[in-house]
């Protein structure tokens, strides 16, 4: 990739986060305005994003590599999940409740984070093999995510399966559909899309920021057990996923979309979901600081080793 590209890529990241923080920090961004944001983004901006970029590779990806993309995707995303249960297994005793702390390293912020690196790093093809990671991600977060949260519960564990038809979930088969029977968008559908998708990457972005800024920033990177967690999240994972994975796919852009993909930072449901099993959602919330913010530095090197 051109590395002039990465340095603006930086630059417009940083930015937009630091608009999110520092409007955090002085008050202009509160709970309220993250909650809707976010909403948008997860129900709205994302389902654009994720529908208008397969669309728009119909003819440029063949339908028979299509099985082969969604499965190098998915494996990115269940390798991340296989690397945090071996790894737990070996430290897990170390934390005081491990669950939460195993999914800060199994859960990717693949949509928020990863579908705006790839697509100002690699363009629209990237973020069509993104957007399919959305089956993955949304399967394992409510199939094995929530079994393991529940696990010590009084009932055991389980999951619902109804829990992962999320929009993005649902637009991403809607998406295939389309592709698939090559069906045209009329277009002032695909209008639509590709405005709405536009405001993805500085929403997201601003909405990062906002997170961190309404977060003590200090306290996050007191606890020795959150450096476990970026170590495995932004170095073990992703080094291990390329290890494995480049004797799977012959596609060097297939290749290094799952390679991001698996040095995200942690998800921003794992608070959310740990907090729903009554786990310690504060420890998941300092990994998902703590992780964005190195991941600022651990990306763009691995985007710049990659080339």
């Amino acid at each position: 990739m051109d590395y002039s590209a990465l340095f603006q890529m930086i630059f417009v990241f940083v930015f937009l986060i630091g608009v999110g923080f520092f409007g955090a920090r002085r008050g202009i961004f509160g709970a309220v305005f993250s909650k809707a944001a976010s909403f948008l983004i997860l129900h709205i901006f994302l389902l654009a994003s994720v529908i208008n970029s397969i669309c728009a590779n119909t003819g440029r990806v063949s339908k028979g590599d299509l099985g082969h993309i969604l499965l190098i995707i998915s494996l990115s995303l269940a390798l991340c999940y296989a690397i945090a249960w071996a790894s737990f297994r070996l430290i897990g005793k170390r934390f005081d409740d491990p669950a939460p702390a195993e999914l800060s390293v199994a859960v990717l912020n693949t949509l928020m984070f990863g579908l705006p690196v790839v697509q100002e790093a690699y363009g629209s093809t990237a973020v069509m093999y993104t957007g399919l990671s959305s089956v993955a991600f949304y399967a394992l977060l409510y199939t094995y995510g929530t079994w393991r949260l529940s696990a010590g519960g009084p009932d055991g564990g389980h999951f619902r399966l109804k829990d992962m038809l999320t929009p993005c979930f649902i637009g991403t088969f809607v998406a295939l559909f389309l592709f698939i029977f090559e069906i045209p968008l009329p277009g002032a559908v695909k209008k639509l899309l590709d405005t709405t998708s536009a405001v993805t990457l500085p929403m997201s972005m601003i909405v990062i920021g906002v997170t961190l800024g309404s977060e003590d920033l200090a306290a996050a990177f007191k606890d020795k057990g959150v450096y476990l967690v970026c170590l495995i999240r932004l170095v073990i994972s992703p080094v291990l996923v390329w290890a494995i994975l480049r004797f799977l796919t012959a596609d060097p852009l297939l290749l290094r979309t799952a390679v991001v993909l698996a040095g995200c930072p942690t998800g921003v449901i794992v608070p959310i979901v740990s907090m729903q099993y009554g786990h310690d959602a504060t420890f998941a919330s300092n990994c998902v600081v703590a992780t964005t913010v190195l991941a600022l530095v651990t990306v763009p090197v691995m985007l710049f080793i990659m080339g």
